[in-house]
């Protein structure tokens, strides 16, 4: 009986010590606004880089740059939430959630995935991409905190 009592602790530890390692210990905070420079590929009439504006060509391709501002409101846990805004485009619904070990960030819009790093307390690296019918835009930006 006490073998059998034993036995039930220590797999109750084990639980437990395998649930606390799944936890970062401390989150990384997303909320705040930041502001990057994204440079971009473009094919097709993609929201954020429509035909027509300034763009740089690349075979059949284009090559953008704009500015992109995230702002994220709310944030529980590895969950946060709020919008990006470019030239473009203002308020897009943007959804996120950070990896177990703190440091891979992946996001939702309307339109696409995004992928990114944590690269200090106040940068990020952020890198977009969509695929359609109509259009595909793959592109990067290191992200800085406005303070």
């Amino acid at each position: 009986m006490i073998r059998i009592s034993c036995i039930a602790i220590a797999v109750g530890l084990s639980m437990a010590a395998g649930a606390a390692a799944q936890t970062p210990a401390t989150v990384f905070d997303m909320k705040g606004t930041w502001k990057g420079h994204n440079e971009a590929l473009v094919d097709g009439p993609a929201t954020h880089h429509p035909p027509g504006v300034t763009a740089r060509p690349a075979g059949k391709y284009r090559m953008r740059e704009q500015d992109i501002t995230y702002r994220f409101d709310g944030q529980e846990g590895r969950r946060f939430w709020g919008t990006m805004s470019s030239e473009q485009l203002a308020g897009v619904r943007m959804l996120g959630a950070l990896s177990i070990d703190g440091k891979t960030i992946y996001m939702v819009s309307k339109e696409g995935h995004l992928d990114g790093q944590v690269i200090d307390g106040d940068t990020i690296e952020m890198c977009y991409r969509h695929a359609t019918a109509e259009s595909a835009v793959i592109g990067c930006n290191v992200m800085k905190r406005q303070k």
